[in-house]
């Protein structure tokens, strides 16, 4: 967990390095970032990034997914990964009409950006896949959860919670102590 995280620092860094050393790029608007968080983190994970990012004059904003961080509803009551979303497709769907953002996924919030840029592909400027889900044409979201739900003989103490019943898909995964 502490190598992602390194890694992650490391990529953000870079990106930061890179704006402040393209040409011209002093002389345009800033930019407006939107760091979308992995499973299990909430916005506090990009603590050490906003900083960076708000010091090169950029806009940014961190978000808390469905029942992370400061987000009120609670984890039992997300039913689906579209739920747990839907804190991203709200900000996008408030942004003005000519605003681009530059969105940011780590781990599963790859998912959700990946979404984001689906669903408002015109306000969107670029986004980056931080050690992320990156689904595709031939890999989606049923795949993965497929895949995953397929594993779970091997997830040593970790577990899986089915609110809806057993013959239902979870509805809620905790790492245990010895992941």
């Amino acid at each position: 967990m502490y190598q992602i995280w390194k890694l992650m620092l490391l990529v953000s860094l870079l990106i930061c390095h890179l704006l402040s050393k393209v040409p011209g790029t002093s002389s345009e608007p800033p930019k407006h970032f939107v760091l979308v968080h992995g499973s299990c983190h909430g916005a506090w994970s990009w603590y050490k990034v906003v900083p960076l990012l708000k010091s090169g004059g950029h806009n940014v904003t961190a978000l808390d997914l469905g029942g992370s961080g400061v987000d009120p509803q609670q984890v039992n009551t997300l039913r689906s990964i579209s739920d747990y979303i839907k804190p991203l497709r709200e900000f996008m769907a408030s942004l003005p009409d000519e605003e681009k953002v530059v969105l940011v996924g780590h781990s599963l919030g790859g998912l959700a950006i990946s979404q984001a840029m689906e669903m408002f592909p015109e306000k969107v400027a670029v986004a980056v896949f931080v050690t992320a889900s990156m689904p595709g044409p031939t890999l989606n979201v049923s795949i993965l959860i497929q895949k995953a739900l397929r594993d779970q003989d091997s997830q040593m103490d970790n577990h899986y919670t089915y609110d809806d019943g057993p013959s239902s898909p979870p509805t809620t995964f905790t790492f245990g102590p010895m992941f």
